[in-house]
């Protein structure tokens, strides 16, 4: 399968100050993105993933490495022919309408005034901006403005995605209207590659995760793994009779996480499960549910994070993003 985004080593760095002190803000990135899938990017501030993003738009070049957007060399312009992208800031000419504005991108793209009209008319209603086809960008908010930049992205009906915080400006309903929308291009089967502060959104949204520490790749791997991790531990509900009474019981000592009338929920090992069955089943009770622990995002972004926190007399410079 052709990869939609593929990168081997990728690198940049920059000097500062008259010492020519470097600056790393990637350090040898190996990222795969599949065609059809949503891949999450996620990082703190300066962890480089609108560096990532700048060199794969050719808005920046690598000091290191190589990267591929469908197999085409990111320093071959023909690489971005597939592409649509948000910047992480989109500004707009704003004594322009949308619609003029779109006139002005479609021009540029040689799309035919017919279809950049179609074209236009489809995606103002796509992002709920259509009552402001006429109105000058002077006057919309961040949100709106944030909006009109992913119709822009969608002008050219793109294969590829490359989405800079997406999500950054929007109010609850704005950010579930860009949700569905990346939701209905995956099942028309596009690839969206997106950064992002808001984790929730890389849980719902995302196939895969890719997590950036001080430049650095930490985590490239599936949601489900990242979320469910081999070796897991598992939470099991059971409902006990109305006299039956835990700290008099074999389940005395495994962690009981909640309780409530007749149901209570412990933490037990994987190797345990079959012999807490039947424990529970002597026990004259029945199990409710029985599922593996869930990790959120959240707890192993911060973990990598911890794990790469330099001891307190290092020297770290500050990176870029």
């Amino acid at each position: 399968m052709t990869s939609a985004i593929k990168t081997s080593n990728l690198g940049k760095w920059y000097k500062k100050g008259v010492r020519g002190q470097k600056i790393e803000a990637l350090v040898d990135l190996n990222l795969e993105v599949r065609e059809g899938e949503v891949f999450g990017f996620i990082g703190g501030n300066g962890a480089g993933k609108s560096t990532t993003i700048k060199i794969l738009m050719g808005l920046n070049r690598p000091t290191a490495g190589q990267a591929f957007i469908f197999d085409t060399r990111i320093d071959d312009p023909a690489a971005r022919d597939r592409v649509g992208y948000l910047s992480e800031h989109p500004q707009f000419y704003d004594f322009l309408t949308p619609l003029e504005l779109f006139r002005l991108m479609g021009t540029l793209r040689r799309m035919e005034g017919k279809r950049i009209h179609q074209r236009a008319d489809e995606l103002l209603h796509l992002v709920a901006l259509a009552d402001a086809s006429n109105r000058r960008i002077k006057g919309f908010s961040k949100g709106m403005v944030q909006r009109l930049g992913i119709a822009v992205a969608l002008l050219g009906d793109p294969e590829l995605l490359i989405l800079d915080e997406p999500m950054s400006g929007l109010d609850p309903l704005g950010r579930h209207l860009v949700a569905n929308i990346i939701r209905e291009l995956q099942q028309q089967g596009k690839t969206i590659f997106f950064s992002t502060h808001i984790i929730p959104d890389i849980e719902t949204l995302c196939d895969r995760v890719g997590i950036l520490v001080r430049g650095h790749q930490k985590y490239a791997g599936s949601i489900h793994e990242a979320l469910y991790p081999q070796g897991s531990r598992f939470e099991i509900t059971v409902r006990m009779p109305e006299q039956w009474k835990v700290e008099q019981s074999s389940f005395a000592r495994k962690p009981l996480l909640w309780q409530k009338n007749v149901l209570y929920r412990f933490e037990i090992e994987e190797t345990e499960i079959a012999a807490t069955v039947q424990a529970v089943m002597d026990q004259g009770g029945s199990v409710a549910t029985l599922e593996p622990k869930r990790r959120s995002l959240e707890e192993l972004f911060l973990q990598l994070s911890e794990d790469s926190v330099p001891n307190l007399g290092d020297a770290v410079p500050t990176t870029v993003s």
